[in-house]
C-alpha cells in the first residue's frame, strides 16, 4: 500500500475531511458548512477525446446559511514536491467546473467555489509555489485564460508547527501526529493515547486502517529501528481490544440468562420451603447457581475456539485457576 492510496483511503471518510478543515484549514471556514452533507464526486476527467486526467479526492458539501453556491474541496496527496502543482490544481479545479456545467442536476445552480488542500509529508519543506502570483513569467503566459489569483492550501505536515497540531482535536491530526513521531516509543504512546481518544467501535476500522498504513508505508521509509516488534505488539492490542468487545457482547446474555434462570429456581425452591426468607435466600442462591452454570458454559465454549486461559479468565471474571481446571477436564 502507498502513502498515496493510504491517504485516499483515510480521507474518504467524511468526519476525516471535517476535523481536516477545522483543525488546519480554519475553524471559521468551518463554522460556515454544513459537513453532514459532504458526498464524493468523481475524480476523473476527460474531455473531447483528450487524456484522461486524475485527481485524488473532491468532497462537495453545502453552506449553513442553504446558499445555492456549494463549496468543492479538491484534496491532493503528495509525498515528493511537485513544482507543477498549482498548474495542476488549476487544471483540476476548471476541468471540474466544466463539469458540473455539464451535469443535468447541476443545471441553474451557481458553481461551486473551490477548496484546493495539498497533503504533503515529505521529508524536505514544500518549495513549489502556492499562489499564482508566485508563478514563473514563462508559466503564467501558459496559464493566463482568466483564471487569476488562483492558490491552494499547504499542509506540510512534517514541518507544521508543533502548537497547531499539539491544539488539533479531530481524527486527521492523528495521522500526522504519527508522521512526526521521532522513534516507536513515541508511536506506541501516540497509539495508547489515540486509543483512548478513539475506543468507539465506529473507529475500529480506521485503527486497523492505521496499523497497516504504519507497517506498510511509514515505518519502511523512516527505517525506525524495532519498529517490527512495535507492529506486532500494537496488531496484538488492536486484536485484544475487538476480541473482548466481541465476547463481551457475546458472554452477557449468557450470564444474565442463567441469573434469570436461577433466580427462578431459586424463588420456587424458596416458596416450597413456605419461609419469606427462605424463598429470598433462595432465590440469591439459586441466580449464583445459574450464573456459575452459564458462566462455566461461556468457558468451556471459549476453550473449545483456542482462547489463551489468560484472556477467557479476564473476560469472564474467575480465577485462572478455574480455567485450567476446566481445560483439564476437555
Amino acid at each position: 500500500m502507498s502513502h498515496d492510496s493510504s491517504y485516499k483511503k483515510f480521507f474518504s471518510r467524511a468526519d476525516m475531511v471535517e476535523s481536516l478543515v477545522r483543525d488546519f484549514i480554519s475553524e471559521e471556514l468551518a463554522q460556515e458548512l454544513e459537513f453532514t452533507t459532504l458526498e464524493p464526486m468523481p475524480t476523473v476527467f476527460q474531455k473531447h477525446g483528450q487524456t484522461e486526467r486524475r485527481g485524488d479526492l473532491i468532497w462537495r458539501l453545502q453552506w449553513r446559511d442553504g446558499s445555492p453556491c456549494l463549496l468543492a474541496i479538491l484534496l491532493e496527496f503528495q509525498s515528493t514536491i511537485d513544482k507543477k502543482m498549482l498548474c495542476r490544481l488549476m487544471e483540476y479545479a476548471t476541468l471540474f467546473l466544466e463539469q458540473t456545467l455539464d451535469d443535468d442536476k447541476s443545471k441553474g445552480l451557481a458553481l461551486p467555489k473551490i477548496l484546493p488542500i495539498v497533503l504533503y509529508n515529505g521529508a524536505k519543506p514544500w518549495s513549489a509555489p502556492c499562489v499564482y502570483g508566485e508563478l514563473s513569467e514563462r508559466e503564467r503566459l501558459a496559464y493566463e485564460r482568466g483564471i487569476w489569483d488562483f492558490k491552494y492550501h499547504l499542509i506540510d505536515i512534517r514541518h507544521l508547527e508543533e502548537s497547531l497540531v499539539d491544539k488539533a482535536k479531530g481524527i486527521s491530526a492523528w495521522i500526522f501526529r504519527f508522521e512526526r513521531a521521532a522513534n516507536v516509543q513515541e508511536m506506541e504512546r501516540l497509539w495508547r493515547v489515540m486509543f483512548r481518544a478513539l475506543k468507539n467501535p465506529a473507529y475500529e476500522n480506521l485503527r486497523q486502517e492505521i496499523i497497516i498504513w504504519l507497517e506498510t508505508c511509514v515505518l519502511p521509509v523512516r527505517k525506525i529501528s524495532g519498529a517490527k516488534i512495535v507492529i506486532e505488539r500494537l496488531k496484538e492490542e488492536e486484536k485484544m481490544t475487538v476480541v473482548t468487545a466481541e465476547m463481551e457482547d457475546w458472554t452477557l446474555p449468557y450470564l444474565n440468562q442463567g441469573r434469570a434462570e436461577g433466580r427462578l429456581e431459586g424463588k420456587l425452591e424458596g416458596e416450597r420451603i413456605g419461609e419469606l426468607r427462605g424463598r429470598h435466600e433462595g432465590e440469591r442462591i439459586g441466580e449464583l447457581k445459574g450464573e456459575l452454570k452459564e458462566r462455566t458454559k461461556v468457558i468451556l465454549r471459549m476453550l473449545a475456539e483456542g482462547f489463551e486461559d489468560n484472556l477467557i479468565a479476564r473476560l469472564v471474571s474467575v480465577p485462572l485457576s478455574e480455567v485450567k481446571k476446566l481445560r483439564l477436564q476437555i
